[in-house]
């Protein structure tokens, strides 16, 4: 499987994509100077105590206040307050346990100060969420300060990898850390792991020492990487077979973290100078205006329709003209046409949750499936290909309804592109982008000898107008020329597509 990196590295923000094969499969935002991401630790202050929810507001900065409950305190919560009060004996073990005191009040009081970390950052008019479960995460491992714990990927299923794993990081676990040993530290060299578990001890010593130097509470202690080498960590694999980027100083800096966690793929990062905008040039540009709209097209005609509300997201699955356009179709190809439509919606819909970091309840309105057998490949299916979503989710069969209902953990807002306002949804760019998108689906089906394309005369003048124009472009791509018929009765967006055969097989009138 192919993966490419595309980074376009702007004055204000760094935009980040993830192609899988060329199809668009994540794409990030990261602002310069952000404050509040995930991962980032602070020094706060406990503003007030929330009885009635068993929580906290913390006081970091953030002008709405910060969101910590009782289970989120962690049992290294009597450490980190002793820590805070510059206490020298916070490695002692004579601490009352936090599971005696089942009140955040019993624990907390405003005006104390506490160090926590964000494990969700701000999200509509909600302020970030914190954990005193504090950790340091790391390619291969995860320290977790002011514990014994050792735990293990459940990904990795190899029983003796697993135990090696397990033997080695208990010789070399320093006391009061804790470990957490990373997918990514299947069959790595030992004096790897232990260089990595050296360098997060001391990334934890430093954190220890700035509290000493930093000014009064609220203040942050210690930054998470960037976001593009944050990707890197968490997802960089042998499958990455470039790295494109437009800024040198973004390319020195991935040089400099890959040469760390993978230095023998160092020469797959290319420096991009050219004059057309790098989005543009690697086609994200061009996915970005039909994947990401309220409308998703799919391959085989029919198309997704997305909706969000404050509480949850809808998606509904359309056939589009699919299931009226054949002729002479028995019950049986009926039925597995809808099976069909409804697998390529299930890959598409799980390609869309990480594309647009949907998060909370998701319902899925599949096109009703009668067969018992049907649904549960479906629900098989789906599960398949939310397999590599590294978010947290779960998905529960489908109901009497046919609806499938899952939810999924969001740490960030969700992405938002501002493709759905009046004048960029009718622009000629996107329409024709999406037009190629049916032509392209259409050709590679490879049913059809003749293509033959009715539009509106003014789209069709355009098409066809310079040298090379549009329609040759699409010869020389597809290797196959698609005949334009301009069409006065049909509307500027209104189109038909025809075979050799005269019968339609994508329109634009549902």
């Amino acid at each position: 499987m192919n993966k490419e990196l595309i980074i376009n590295a702007e004055e204000q923000e760094v935009e980040i994509a993830l192609l899988e094969e060329g199809q668009l499969l994540e794409l990030h935002r990261d602002v310069f100077n952000k404050k509040f991401s995930v991962g980032d630790i602070y020094l706060g202050i406990v503003k007030k105590i929330l009885y009635g929810l068993n929580a906290a507001i913390i006081d970091i900065g953030h002008s709405k206040g910060a969101f910590l409950h009782y289970n989120d305190l962690g049992f290294q919560i009597n450490k980190i307050l002793e820590l805070i009060s510059m206490n020298r004996k916070f490695f002692s073990n004579n601490f009352e346990k936090k599971e005696n005191r089942n009140s955040i009040d019993k624990i907390l009081h405003p005006g104390q100060r506490i160090l926590v970390q964000i494990s969700k950052e701000p999200i509509s008019n909600k302020g970030p969420k914190l954990t005193s479960k504090i950790c340091i995460p790391g390619r291969y491992l995860i320290l977790i300060p002011f514990s014994e714990k050792i735990s293990i990927s459940k990904k990795i299923k190899n029983a003796k990898e697993e135990s090696r794993l397990l033997s080695y990081i208990r010789k070399i676990k320093p006391h009061e850390f804790g470990i957490i040993i990373r997918t990514a530290s299947h069959n790595k060299r030992e004096e790897v792991l232990n260089e990595e578990l050296i360098f997060l001890i001391k990334k934890w010593k430093k954190t220890l020492k700035n509290l000493i130097k930093l000014p009064p509470p609220p203040v942050r202690v210690l930054s998470e990487i960037s976001k593009t080498s944050c990707l890197l960590r968490d997802t960089f694999n042998d499958d990455f077979k470039s790295i494109y980027c437009n800024n040198n100083f973004l390319c020195q800096e991935i040089h400099s973290y890959l040469s760390l966690i993978a230095p023998e793929k160092i020469n797959i990062i290319k420096y991009y100078k050219g004059n057309i905008p790098i989005f543009e040039k690697y086609g994200i540009e061009k996915q970005i205006q039909i994947f990401l709209g309220r409308n998703v097209p799919l391959e085989n005609g029919a198309y997704l329709i997305i909706e969000h509300t404050e509480a949850l997201h809808v998606i509904d699955v359309n056939s589009g003209m699919n299931n009226h356009m054949k002729k002479n179709c028995t019950e049986s190809e009926r039925i597995d046409n809808i099976l069909k439509i409804n697998l390529l919606a299930a890959t598409e819909i799980a390609r869309q949750l990480r594309l647009r970091d949907m998060g909370g309840i998701i319902v899925v309105d599949f096109i009703d499936m009668s067969e018992p057998i049907q649904r549960k490949q479906l629900y098989e299916h789906l599960k398949e290909k939310m397999k590599n979503d590294r978010a947290k989710h779960k998905i529960l069969p489908p109901n009497k309804f046919g609806l499938v209902q899952f939810t999924r953990h969001r740490v960030r807002p969700e992405l938002k592109v501002n493709i759905n306002n009046e004048k960029s949804k009718d622009s000629p760019i996107h329409y024709i982008h999406r037009l190629e998108f049916v032509l392209e689906s259409i050709i590679k089906n490879k049913n059809h000898q003749k293509i033959q394309l009715h539009i509106h005369s003014f789209v069709s003048a355009y098409l066809k107008k310079g040298f090379p124009s549009i329609q040759q472009k699409w010869l020389l791509k597809y290797k196959k020329w698609i005949q334009i018929i301009p069409r006065d009765s049909f509307g500027y967006t209104e189109y038909k597509i025809f075979n050799e055969n005269h019968e339609i097989i994508s329109s634009s009138f549902h």
